[in-house]
């Protein structure tokens, strides 16, 4: 994913295309509706986490608590009081309850919280693209509207007097030329500074 932002990057900084203004607008509503499907991300995992903590209570109500109830019953003795023993034999069998389903439920508290943790650090990560790749736009627009700008008050004080495009080629020659000379004095200092 990271590499599809820098070469989206690269491509909007190195293309000659104008980029529209209303292309910043659009880039801060779809970072605005990624906000939103963060948040409801987590209302979604919030809630199936809960349905699962419910799913445990049944368990452990309808399953678990029935089948430990005729365990303890099978090793009870015939001769027992039940009426009389009631309260001990319910102060030993509810702590192994409550144990059991404490236990599953901090499982799944653990594995909640390891999916919230992922997505949030998805989520910076997609943020801090997209925040660069917003500025990124918001630079080009403001470049193409100095831009236009500039060339509408050159054009109001000199009139269809100046070609701008042989203007234009005519720096962008000389950058290169500068800069492939450029090279070459660099590549003449590193042969100097060897010796």
């Amino acid at each position: 994913m990271k590499h599809f932002y820098i070469v989206i990057c690269a491509f909007l900084f190195f293309s000659c295309a104008s980029v529209p203004s209303s292309t910043a607008t659009l880039t801060k509503e779809i970072i605005q509706e990624s906000d939103n499907m963060h948040q409801l991300n987590i209302s979604l995992i919030n809630q199936l986490f809960e349905e699962r903590k419910e799913r445990i209570n049944s368990f452990i109500d309808n399953k678990y608590t029935p089948a430990l109830l005729k365990n303890y019953e099978k090793l009870l003795p015939d001769s027992l009081d039940y009426k009389k023993e009631l309260p001990n034999i319910l102060n030993s069998i509810i702590p192994v309850i409550s144990h059991k389903k404490d236990s599953l439920q901090n499982v799944l508290y653990l594995q909640k919280q390891d999916v919230l943790n992922q997505l949030a650090n998805n989520y910076t990560n997609y943020n801090k693209a997209t925040t660069s790749l917003q500025n990124l736009i918001n630079s080009l627009v403001k470049i193409k509207t100095t831009e236009s700008d500039a060339l509408l008050a050159i054009d109001k004080l000199t009139g269809d007097k100046v070609n701008f495009k042989k203007v234009e080629n005519t720096i962008t020659n000389s950058i290169d030329k500068t800069g492939d000379s450029l090279d070459k004095l660099i590549q003449i200092e590193k042969v100097i500074n060897q010796k």
